[in-house]
């Protein structure tokens, strides 16, 4: 994916940041978990509002992906899913295919 910024995932965070995406998410068992409180989301809670790839630098293989999203609890935050670990990127994938059609979009995209 090209763009005007620089291609670190962390640059994009950052950005999304200042626009109030302040949550971090992690995936535990099929939910999306809330870091900062544990609050737990079915794929159906989740908005997405943005998604970056990512390809590495040393070998474009290594990709990630990171989701901007937003929730039914109006949470807003980032989630970055790694490529590099094969159970990590099946995990991810199994999540995010179940999230609704209608709860994606591409409302906050930076391009």
């Amino acid at each position: 994916m090209e763009s005007s910024f620089d291609t670190n995932e962390n640059k994009y965070k950052e950005i999304y940041k200042k626009k109030g995406y302040t949550s971090n998410y992690i995936l535990h068992q099929n939910k999306l978990v809330d870091v900062s409180d544990s609050k737990e989301f079915k794929p159906h809670e989740v908005y997405v509002v943005a998604r970056y790839l990512f390809e590495g630098i040393k070998n474009p293989t290594d990709t990630s992906v990171l989701y901007i999203l937003k929730t039914i609890s109006g949470s807003k935050g980032t989630f970055l899913q790694r490529n590099n670990l094969k159970k990590d990127r099946d995990l991810a994938v199994s999540f995010f295919d179940k999230i609704p059609q209608k709860n994606i979009s591409k409302e906050d995209n930076l391009l």
